[in-house]
């Protein structure tokens, strides 16, 4: 099975486990064979699949995102929409796509029918960087578990700071701050992480205990 693959199939299963004994169907656009029932509770299905970047944890790494609809049908959508969302929100390395982040139509494109949400699933391709011409090795790939990590960052007041540049050590990937303070930067998943800031042209490291979300960086 391949690493994307692999990711799906965690996600299906903690989705299937907070409707069980419900059912939860993937839809990968193909034809069901005639002994497959084709209504179900739930439908996932992809909608996309995105190179995020490249980043260096204990080797080189390239980071993919996975972004899937999860789709809810019948008398039970409203229930069944409450226990999908906890169970995603119980799992910090996915995130929803919220109201203000959907791209013009990608909700109404991603939603075919009923209640639904977009769910990002970050993916880690580990792989060696040949030293020959790329012809002359194979690509070998593992997969390595990579999440999404929210927080704020904070000056000594505690007040929000706008327009700050934020990257993790473990990311290839940088983020700007919004103007509350708040960013969402994609990251390995060990708990502590080191971050790069720069406010108004000054860059420190700022290391931060991200086992809890949201994470506040303080910048003193």
């Amino acid at each position: 099975m391949g690493v994307v693959r692999s990711s799906l199939t965690e996600l299906l299963g903690i989705l299937s486990d907070a409707v069980s004994p419900e059912r939860v169907r993937f839809d990968d656009g193909s034809e069901p064979l005639a002994s497959q029932p084709t209504d179900a509770p739930v439908t996932v299905h992809t909608v996309a699949m995105n190179r995020v970047g490249r980043s260096r944890r204990e080797g080189p790494l390239l980071d993919l995102e996975l972004k899937v609809a999860v789709e809810c049908h019948g008398p039970t959508q409203l229930d069944n929409m409450e226990k999908l969302l906890l169970a995603v929100e119980h799992h910090n390395q996915y995130s929803v796509v919220s109201s203000g982040e959907f791209q013009p139509d990608e909700y109404d494109a991603g939603i075919r029918q009923g209640l639904g949400f977009l769910v990002r699933i970050p993916v880690g391709i580990r792989f060696e960087e040949p030293s020959d011409p790329p012809a002359a090795k194979p690509l070998v790939a593992t997969t390595t578990v990579s999440r999404r990590i929210h927080g704020r960052l904070v000056d000594v007041h505690n007040k929000g700071i706008p327009d700050a540049y934020i990257r993790a050590h473990s990311s290839a990937t940088a983020v700007v701050s919004d103007p509350t303070g708040h960013f969402e930067v994609l990251a390995s998943a060990d708990d502590l992480q080191h971050f790069v800031v720069a406010v108004r042209g000054t860059e420190r490291e700022v290391p931060a205990n991200t086992s809890s979300l949201p994470v506040i960086i303080r910048w003193e």
